[in-house]
């Protein structure tokens, strides 16, 4: 039996059922109730750079970015998937700069949502 350092999550988006929430809202109760303990892999519906800045903001450890690579290799193989990583890498970035945010370890739950000043809400993201 595995230790409970040993096991790590990977939540998935594969939905089978109707009014089940997506990965990304169950991605923080998951992340709390782990606290650090287990690294936590997300894998659902990350199409964009700015996907993967909000799957870490609300807490995976590490952001699994299958379809897009498939895209890729279906496209150009080898080159395609260098294409499609090359241009998620800038999409993180931007999202980082545009976040206020410099380095991955600084992206937090606070980087996302409404920031209000003087009574009027501002997105942040």
């Amino acid at each position: 039996m595995p230790s409970e350092t040993d096991l790590t999550f990977i939540a998935d988006s594969n939905r089978q059922l109707d009014l089940v929430p997506a990965t990304i809202e169950v991605l923080p109760a998951i992340a709390d109730a782990v606290a650090g303990r287990i690294p936590v892999i997300f894998d659902g519906g990350v199409r964009r750079g700015s996907d993967v800045f909000k799957a870490i903001a609300l807490g995976a450890d590490l952001v699994l970015i299958g379809r897009p690579v498939l895209w890729g290799l279906s496209y150009d193989g080898k080159k395609g998937v260098e294409a499609v990583t090359n241009i998620l890498e800038r999409e993180l970035s931007r999202t980082m700069t545009l976040a206020g945010v410099r380095d991955i370890k600084e992206i937090t739950k606070d980087s996302l949502g409404i920031a209000k000043r003087d009574g009027f809400g501002i997105s942040k993201l």
